[in-house]
């Protein structure tokens, strides 16, 4: 996708942008951008428009950017169990691209402590792979990211306090409601909880559905947390489209 995100640091008064480092080599070998070229364009956490190449060498990218449409509001949230580091960095991604607005990280009775201590959990690591999923999406919205060290206390003290939608889902592969079973819910956002590879024992399902989310399920195969993330959020989102009919 021919898309370029800026920092909002880089964007002069005048609409240009000079670019060095990892943002000039996007410009060129992901973007494989030419002088002249006109791109579609966005500023992290603001507008977005298109911004057309000046300059194009190995030191220096110059941009002329055009920002003047807001992006559309988000509003989801994902509750994840902290996978091994290097999925956590990618889920990261995988969140940023699929647009929800917070993703607050924890731990369950599943996951290792020491994933809590590593690298992935270094705010400038986390915030490189949300930049990398916007840039994929051609999004803007940097997600917020919170983390506890706790499930129980997660739970019952730090979930009231936080501002989550309605419509809560937690993953659950037994026991649960098939998403082919819900009901429709036109643009309305969501709260998805996802386990570590597994899954949430009981005890924390049944603590998650007193706070409101309901145990869902996509059938009675096992799904990496990467894949169930992506298909959860499919399914879900696919119950937010107003239905039509293919023409005849």
């Amino acid at each position: 996708m021919n898309f370029l995100l800026l920092e909002p640091h880089e964007l002069a008064a005048d609409g240009r942008c000079e670019l060095r480092g990892r943002r000039a080599r996007h410009l060129r070998e992901v973007l494989r951008a030419e002088v002249g070229q006109r791109l579609r364009a966005g500023v992290i956490d603001g507008d977005l428009g298109t911004a057309v190449v000046e300059r194009l060498d190995d030191e220096l990218a110059i941009v002329h950017a055009e920002l003047q449409r807001a992006p559309a509001p988000v509003g989801d949230v994902l509750l994840l169990a902290v996978p091994r580091p290097k999925v956590l960095m990618r889920m990261l991604g995988h969140a940023a691209a699929l647009g929800f607005a917070r993703v607050v990280l924890f731990r369950s009775w599943r996951v290792d402590k020491s994933w809590m201590q590593s690298r992935a959990f270094d705010p400038q690591v986390q915030r490189e792979q949300l930049v990398l999923g916007l840039e994929q999406a051609g999004r803007t919205r940097l997600p917020e990211v919170l983390h506890f060290d706790r499930f129980k206390p997660m739970v019952e003290d730090e979930l009231p306090r936080l501002t989550l939608p309605e419509l809560r889902f937690v993953a659950h592969p037994r026991g649960a409601v098939s998403t082919r079973a819900l009901a429709r819910m036109p643009d309305r956002p969501f709260a998805l909880a996802v386990g570590p590879d597994g899954g949430f024992v009981d005890y924390e399902v049944d603590k998650l559905r007193e706070r409101g989310f309901c145990p869902i399920t996509l059938g009675p195969h096992a799904l990496r947390t990467e894949t169930a993330l992506a298909a959860l959020w499919g399914q879900l989102d696919l119950l937010r489209k107003p239905r039509s009919l293919p023409p005849a």
